[in-house]
């Protein structure tokens, strides 16, 4: 500039803008960083700024370029934003000109998700009627989770708490991070080889992020063909996972699992009683009710013809009537006895009545019975059955009994 030359303040700006426009390298630019300051106008431009640690840049994106964004964007949001940095001459600022954003990281992530979970719902795998009803008095109950866990244990310990006679099969897998997928996948292909009345998929509590593993599509389209009704026990309230929207059941909790998946011994033998009760009942009407007709009989057969009726007549009717009221009375008290029979050998086959009479039944931590010493190692871990609850300890040494 010669000398006495000078820029006029927009003269300045607008040359500004002519050098920063003429850069190449400033034509198309990928910037990352965090959205704040947003601000949406009636005109439907969106004026922002981005972010990162140490520094701050406008951002402008007009309205037919922002009607194009595929998420709502607000505050906090970490971005990817394409376009062009430029100067802005009656303010005398440059800005980054947005022509295209898209969320990054975990944000970009919950996108995602979200398309795959409107996809699954379309085709019917979380469909209301498609979901089954878990068995009220389940055989064998399937558990895929971490090995060594707190779930584990806690589901474990809880249905042989209320249903001890249930066989329990373990499943152990990865529950969180990349190999966590594939691994659940496995065990579920291992679990469905066996006959399963249940199957538990789950784990315990940890950050959200964690849970990526049970949005898994391959692994949600396998559960969808699972032939035993399932409960998922991801440990979350708020965070659903896709596998919470294609499991028959969901619960929050291992427990929650546990106590869904059985029933309670205690309600079992309440259900026995008011059985038995109603069987009673029912047979005392029907001895009521066949009393009523014979006695009607009796009357009818007393009064057909007063005149052609003698004594021994009237005798063999009432004698009659007597034998059948006896033989009726007799029947009700077999038919009783056999009932409480029945429930004493009931009582005496159970797991229950074995474990009243003082005794005790020992498993491993799968639920599998151990009848030998050679079933069971030192340093292994036992569950002890007795009546009122169930002790677990750890085997520190074993002995054989000699035959003879």
């Amino acid at each position: 500039m010669k000398s006495g030359e000078f820029y006029t303040v927009t003269s300045l700006n607008r040359h500004i803008k002519e050098i920063l426009d003429g850069e190449v390298s400033l034509r198309l630019v990928k910037l990352k960083g965090e959205v704040s300051n947003l601000k949406k106008y009636p005109s439907g431009h969106f004026y922002f700024t981005l972010k990162d640690e140490n520094s701050v840049i406008s951002a402008v994106m007009f309205y037919n370029d922002a009607i194009r964004i595929g998420f709502n964007m607000k505050d906090g949001d970490e971005v990817l934003a394409y376009g062009s940095v430029s100067v802005y001459p009656q303010r005398g600022s440059y800005q980054i000109y947005v022509s295209e954003i898209e969320l990054f990281g975990q944000g970009a992530l919950l996108v995602e998700l979200e398309k795959l979970k409107q996809k699954l719902k379309a085709e019917g795998l979380f469909d209301e009627n498609r979901k089954r009803p878990i068995a009220a008095y389940p055989e064998s109950i399937g558990i895929i989770s971490a090995s060594g866990s707190a779930a584990i244990e806690d589901m474990i310990k809880n249905i042989h708490r209320r249903y001890p006679i249930a066989r329990i099969y373990f499943f152990p897998s990865l529950v969180q991070g990349s190999a966590a997928p594939k691994d659940l996948l496995r065990a579920f292909e291992l679990a469905k080889s066996y006959d399963l009345s249940t199957l538990i998929i789950g784990r315990g509590g940890g950050a959200s992020e964690d849970l990526n593993a049970f949005n898994d599509e391959a692994l949600v389209r396998a559960l969808a063909t699972s032939r035993a009704p399932i409960i998922s026990a991801i440990g979350h309230e708020i965070d659903f996972t896709l596998v919470d929207y294609v499991a028959d059941r969901r619960v929050s909790t291992p427990t929650g699992a546990a106590e869904l998946a059985t029933p309670d011994k205690r309600e079992i033998y309440e259900t026995l009683n008011e059985n038995l009760e109603r069987m009673s009942l029912a047979l005392q009407n029907k001895v009521h009710t066949l009393k009523e007709r014979l006695n009607l009989l009796a009357k009818r057969a007393f009064f057909i013809d007063p005149k052609s009726i003698y004594e021994n007549k009237v005798r063999d009717v009432r004698e009659y009537r007597v034998r059948l009221v006896n033989a009726m009375q007799n029947s009700y008290l077999i038919a009783s006895h056999e009932v409480r029979s029945s429930k004493q050998r009931l009582e005496a086959l159970s797991p229950f009545g074995v474990l009243k009479r003082g005794y005790s039944i020992m498993t491993d931590e799968s639920g599998k019975v151990i009848d030998s010493v050679n079933k069971v190692e030192t340093g292994q871990n036992v569950l002890t059955n007795v009546k009122d609850g169930i002790i677990m300890s750890r085997v520190t040494a074993k002995e054989s009994k000699k035959n003879g």
